[in-house]
């Protein structure tokens, strides 16, 4: 009896959780747009595959980064830790915003 108390309080504790136990894959997370996959159009094969090249975002980052040290000396203070605070954060911001705007001009289909 206390083999079956021991796994009904696991077996419960397990649903609780609020952690799926099994995993569930969304349709997006099935079907990647990077993966190599096919596509039937007027009874014809396409085969597909994304390439993105690599950007270094030098541009959002320099203008990120004096955007950052602007607005973080003024935020932070006037000393140089609130400058500096905030150029690291808009370097990485800025980057991430480049990146972003220019990856239909970096990426491809092939």
């Amino acid at each position: 009896m206390k083999t079956f108390t021991k796994l009904l309080v696991a077996v419960s504790v397990i649903g609780t959780s609020g952690v799926p136990v099994i995993p569930v894959v969304s349709a997006a997370q099935a079907h990647s747009t990077y993966a190599y996959h096919t596509h039937r159009l007027k009874g014809r094969t396409h085969y597909a595959r994304k390439y993105c090249n690599r950007s270094s975002a030098t541009t959002g980052k320099v203008v990120g980064g004096v955007a950052g040290a602007v607005v973080g000396s003024k935020v932070l203070g006037g000393g140089l830790l609130g400058a500096a605070a905030g150029a690291v954060g808009g370097v990485v911001a800025g980057g991430a915003v480049d990146r972003t705007l220019t990856k239909n001009r970096r990426c491809y289909w092939r």
